[in-house]
């Protein structure tokens, strides 16, 4: 029975469409077990112990959701984890060390999550980059690095994460190091207008305002047949950025949404046909 609420909570958490209190998380789970509220309320405290869950406080008010102080895995093949922790990756995972900073990008967000597993799709020949060699990846607004070294482990061969903020090159080219990836991902502050060359893959986590405004510059960075990532946005943004992005010749392919968060995948109009 213990184990059966445990299952119950972790779902409860992580298929919920908003921020959970302990209290309301409690009371969900009790009505769909018949459990009594202390039972849960135990069982809660079992699972932040172990690790699986952690509260936030926003504002003055706590929130219970899954804890990233461990290995958690994102998508088929990419998992997180903090630097100080093992796991034990199946066959053809991706795993991912992020030092814990001020940077944006530890995994926890649903924005992250949706772009990893975006990427993960894109790059295991599902989506669009079937018999491309030679993959160059671009990374917009890196903060933690954690895409741009997601990009490399995932087999584009050279990438490069864009910042403007010197906490977040600090951590991303951190982050780069902890992972082995020097050689194939440059942090840089270099602004996407000045950036030579073009790319197979491009990824932007980003607010609306900012993915709507960089609509022809990123067009302008990806190669023919290439593909664009974009999330950090929410529902009512989706419609407006498909339609931004269709006047560069960029067409929607894929679209998935976590919460209230959307993520779209685009695929770049080859020589005035769609693909």
């Amino acid at each position: 029975m213990i184990e059966e609420i445990r299952q119950l909570i972790r779902h409860t958490v992580l298929d919920a469409g908003k921020k959970l209190t302990p209290g309301e998380i409690t009371l969900s789970v009790a009505r769909q077990c018949g459990a009594d509220r202390k039972t849960v309320r135990l069982a809660i405290k079992d699972l932040v112990r172990l690790g699986e869950l952690t509260y936030t406080y926003i504002y003055g008010t706590s929130y219970l959701g899954r804890s990233f102080d461990r290995p958690v895995r994102i998508s088929k093949r990419i998992v997180i984890k903090p630097p100080d922790k093992t796991c034990r990756p199946k066959e053809g995972d991706v795993v991912i060390d992020i030092a814990r900073g001020a940077a944006f990008g530890d995994g926890a967000h649903p924005t992250t999550s949706l772009a990893l597993r975006a990427m993960d799709a894109v790059l295991d020949d599902q989506l669009c980059l079937t018999g491309k060699s030679h993959l160059a990846g671009l990374d917009v607004g890196t903060g933690s690095g954690i895409l741009a070294i997601a990009l490399a482990k995932l087999g584009v061969e050279k990438v490069v994460g864009t910042d403007l903020d010197p906490c977040a090159l600090s951590e991303a080219t951190h982050n780069v190091w902890l992972n082995g990836c020097g050689p194939r991902v440059v942090i840089t502050n270099s602004p996407l207008d000045r950036l030579a060359g073009r790319f197979s893959v491009i990824v932007a986590n980003l607010a609306y305002p900012t993915l709507r405004r960089l609509a022809a510059l990123m067009s302008g960075r990806m190669e023919e047949d290439g593909v664009l990532i974009v999330s950090g946005f929410k529902a009512p943004g989706a419609k407006g950025l498909t339609a931004a992005y269709a006047e560069q010749g960029l067409r929607l392919i894929q679209e998935e949404a976590d919460r209230e968060w959307i993520c779209l995948v685009l695929r770049k109009r080859s020589q005035g046909v769609w693909g």
